[in-house]
């Protein structure tokens, strides 16, 4: 493909005209301003996943507060074809069923896709609420019409064992702190310290240690609701994925094999941003102070020249995987095409917090 620079405007999921900064092959158009460089060799990843990043087009950000959000759009990949499901989507339409393996192991359930002619996405950080304890998917997985398999899960409520056989849709994501812990080789012991961590500093912690509660607690949730009604009107059709930064640090990268799949995962994904830089590190509400669409752009380049992997699923299709360059990725692919893969950077960024106001102290009385 020919270098080539383009203004074009694409219009928001519910109609909204949206400006977008083109990244391609050779050229950045950014307001106006031309800037020339190569896009970096994908040649280290996998052939699908190269593929996908060559046709990446980077969009101008939608900000909330300090969470900014760049859509990614593609040209000239390979998407996903067929009828797909989400993990919510599928529990609530009863195609996917989820329950405890036998009498209950904390570490795996049992999962069955019902469906003769839908596939289903579970992606890794989803929360699946019910059962003994509340669980999040490990690894992301696909499961073609028809497929059962054994689920990799963490627990994320480390006081409950009790409960029904089966499992409903959390509607709720991981943190993205928690999920770089995963992605480090977290056991389950630090998972439970981690949740522990996260519902303390929302000052939602409950009687089971569950981080759906936290997450579904009134404070927590009005904060998260405004980022989603803030950013997902706003976000252009053709969208397949998204690079977040937050307080203008790229934070991760979320690539999917549909505009379907990516519209119907942003809601989720944003809360899982959230949490940590708009909840908990907090900022105040407009543009992220000196927001420079040179990080969003350097980050992805830093993702195409880090390479990627196979990994195992226990599903169809094969697992994508990325540790290298201080990245931490992971995704799946099915029949060539990439069904997901997300990416975040390794070091370690847990938002602290703002203290709660303390009261008038009448007693003792400062001496003079």
């Amino acid at each position: 493909m020919n270098a080539y620079c383009s203004d074009r405007v694409a219009r928001g999921w519910r109609g909204v005209a949206v400006g977008i900064v083109v990244l391609t092959v050779g050229c950045l158009w950014q307001g106006g301003d031309v800037a020339w460089g190569q896009r970096p060799s994908t040649d280290r990843h996998v052939r699908e996943l190269a593929r996908y990043l060559d046709g990446v087009k980077i969009a101008a950000p939608i900000v909330c507060r300090q969470l900014a959000v760049y859509p990614i759009l593609v040209d000239n990949v390979p998407l996903l074809r067929g009828r797909w499901l989400t993990l919510d989507g599928a529990v609530a339409r009863g195609v996917l069923a989820v329950s405890e393996k036998g009498g209950g192991s904390v570490p795996v359930v049992w999962v069955e896709n019902r469906s003769r002619d839908e596939y289903v996405f579970l992606m890794t950080g989803e929360v699946i609420a019910g059962g003994m304890q509340t669980r999040t998917v490990r690894n992301d997985i696909v499961l073609a019409p028809g497929q059962k398999t054994d689920l990799d899960v963490f627990c994320v409520e480390a006081h409950r064992w009790s409960g029904a056989n089966g499992f409903s849709g959390g509607k709720i994501m991981l943190p993205q702190s928690i999920q770089g812990e995963l992605r480090k080789g977290a056991d389950q012991h630090k998972v439970w310290s981690e949740v522990a961590r996260n519902n303390a500093s929302l000052h939602a912690e409950n009687a089971t240690g569950s981080l759906e509660l936290a997450l579904k607690a009134a404070p927590v949730r009005d904060k998260l609701d405004e980022v989603r009604r803030k950013i997902v009107p706003e976000i252009p059709r053709g969208t397949t994925g998204f690079i977040f930064l937050a307080h203008s640090r790229a934070m991760g990268l979320e690539l999917f094999g549909s505009e379907d799949l990516a519209r119907e995962m942003l809601p989720k994904l944003l809360d899982s941003y959230a949490v940590d830089y708009v909840v908990l590190k907090g900022g105040p509400a407009g543009p992220p102070a000196g927001t420079d669409n040179r990080e969003a752009i350097d980050f992805f380049e830093r993702v195409c020249r880090s390479g990627s992997d196979r990994s195992r699923t226990p599903g169809s299709g094969s697992g994508l995987r990325t540790r290298e360059g201080g990245l931490l990725g992971d995704g799946v692919s099915l029949e060539g095409v990439v069904v997901h893969y997300g990416v975040q950077v390794g070091q370690r960024v847990v938002p602290q917090p703002e203290p709660r106001p303390q009261p008038p102290i009448i007693y003792p009385r400062h001496q003079r």
